[in-house]
């Protein structure tokens, strides 16, 4: 391992309280979870389970698997939430699988009962995923109970695109077969009989095919240091006042939120519909204030550079631009 990739599993480790040999790199997130969907020996009436709160790439991950097979099965929201009831009453002996991000993309809910969802996911005898994008580097993140953990590079942890950071419990490990290997994924690639045979590399850096991508573990590597000395848990709390602040200006201003008002799920989130969304973001984009769009709603996301100034630039600004893109309703 390289230092900047061994500095970087280290800092990762210890933001999810873990041992840096459980953590890894691959290309991103979707890599991550498709490296584990072909790991895994299906069959046939296998079931996951899965949430309309999830981006598609942990989606389409588990759809491809069909032809194995293999059921999906999406739990609807209702105002943004998933009830951990909605989970448990549908866990059975040929549930596989549940996945779930711990923040949603879309709504930017926080499903606040993971350790919970957890124990039962392993009391009928199913592999439990957690997608920590929109979570890991804004909100504390566990991987207590969880088997299997990926996140991406950019976003909350302040890096670029190319990574995606890996968790893997050990006593997974045992029972898969990786989907793919390469000379970076094994103990020696000059052994004498490498045309024979090859041992994997202990842990979860046995996911890694070939070389890491290091101009993006060098700004993680950064980015983790930092995230570190302030502490995720400091940053959630000081910043848990502007995102109410934010939700409670949107929702007064008429538009119709998707963020559950409840503490509980709550995230560095904000999410509102609008028929038009992509013109009033660059409405918004027109003024300064950079927010995402699509899938029918505006996204808005605060993190350690955000103050109080920005939350009312940002609510000030959606009533600029009323008149441009139409009623707000």
């Amino acid at each position: 391992m390289f230092e900047a990739e061994g500095d970087t599993a280290r800092l990762a480790a210890g933001m999810l309280g873990t041992s840096e040999q459980n953590v890894a790199f691959t290309g991103n997130a979707t890599d991550a979870l498709n490296l584990l969907g072909n790991s895994i020996q299906w069959r046939r009436g296998d079931r996951i389970l899965i949430t309309d709160l999830e981006f598609s790439s942990n989606v389409v991950c588990w759809l491809r698997l069909r032809e194995q097979g293999v059921k999906v099965e999406v739990i609807k929201s209702s105002h943004g939430i998933v009830e951990l009831e909605q989970f448990t009453s549908r866990l059975s002996s040929s549930t596989r699988l549940v996945s779930v991000s711990q923040v949603s993309y879309k709504t930017g809910t926080q499903f606040p009962y993971l350790r919970e969802l957890s124990r039962e996911v392993h009391r009928a005898g199913a592999l439990f995923v957690v997608d920590a994008t929109q979570a890991l580097g804004r909100v504390p993140v566990s991987v207590d109970g969880v088997d299997f953990l990926v996140a991406s590079s950019y976003k909350w942890l302040l890096g670029v695109h190319g990574l995606g950071l890996v968790y893997c419990d050990p006593a997974l490990l045992a029972e898969l077969k990786p989907g793919a290997a390469g000379w970076y994924s094994i103990t020696d690639a000059f052994a004498p009989d490498r045309f024979e045979e090859f041992t994997l590399r202990r842990g979860a850096a046995r996911f890694i095919g070939g070389m890491p991508n290091f101009p993006s573990l060098y700004v993680m590597r950064e980015s983790l240091d930092l995230l570190t000395q302030m502490g995720v848990e400091r940053i959630d709390t000081y910043l848990k006042p502007l995102v109410r602040k934010l939700r409670e200006g949107i929702a007064s201003l008429g538009l119709r939120v998707l963020t559950p008002s409840e503490e509980a799920y709550a995230s560095g989130i904000v999410s509102f519909s609008h028929d038009a969304s992509e013109e009033l973001g660059q409405a918004l984009r027109d003024q300064g204030v950079i927010v995402w769009t699509g899938d029918g709603r505006v996204r808005a996301s605060v993190h350690l550079y955000n103050d109080e100034a920005d939350v009312e630039t940002l609510l000030s600004c959606l009533e600029n631009v009323q008149k441009l893109v139409g009623s707000l309703n």
